[in-house]
């Protein structure tokens, strides 16, 4: 039970994240440039949800730093 209840947190969380993106002119810009990378920046996509911390911890900052590629891609546009 504890692991589908952080599979819901982690989709609402990546349902927030996605409605955010669709504001923004880059992030859709971005999104049709390299799809592969913007998705990468979210959690039920980077990984396995119910991973160890040490895991988890990785796909945060792996999602961070596809973040953070999507808008410097986005913002050369």
């Amino acid at each position: 039970m504890s692991k589908l209840l952080r599979v819901i947190e982690a989709a609402t969380r990546d349902a927030r994240r996605a409605e955010a993106l669709m504001y923004e002119a880059r992030a859709r810009h971005a999104l049709r440039v390299d799809t592969e990378e913007v998705l990468l920046g979210f959690e039920l996509r980077a990984g396995a949800i119910g991973d160890e911390a040490g895991e988890r911890e990785m796909r945060i900052v792996r999602r961070d730093r596809a973040v953070r590629a999507i808008r410097r891609n986005a913002a050369s546009f």
